[in-house]
């Protein structure tokens, strides 16, 4: 009886999981990974890579770049481009940290 009650919660709280829907252009979100710089001077670019997507990150300067480069952060953004629409995803960044 344990093992069925047990297997029901799991069911369910699997399911719950992939209920949440992605996120949209317009949506605020918070997500946590790592931050990369990507391309070559003078176009660089901030990407947080996260286990699901890679947001590239608008509106940091370019010092706020390299002193985040290779570290991990939360970042809180509105979506300009959400993931798998073909080109990258992208997030306005209203604060990190």
């Amino acid at each position: 009886m344990r093992a069925l009650l047990l297997a029901l919660c799991l069911s369910l709280s699997g399911l719950w999981g992939c209920a949440q829907s992605a996120p949209r252009a317009g949506d605020v979100i918070v997500v946590e990974g790592r931050i990369l710089l990507k391309g070559s001077e003078p176009f660089v670019s901030a990407v947080l890579e996260t286990k699901d997507a890679q947001w590239t990150l608008r509106g940091l300067t370019r010092q706020q770049m390299l002193e985040l480069q290779s570290r991990n952060a939360v970042v809180a953004g509105k979506v300009v481009r959400p993931p798998g629409e073909g080109l990258p995803a992208q997030l306005d960044v209203q604060s990190l940290r």
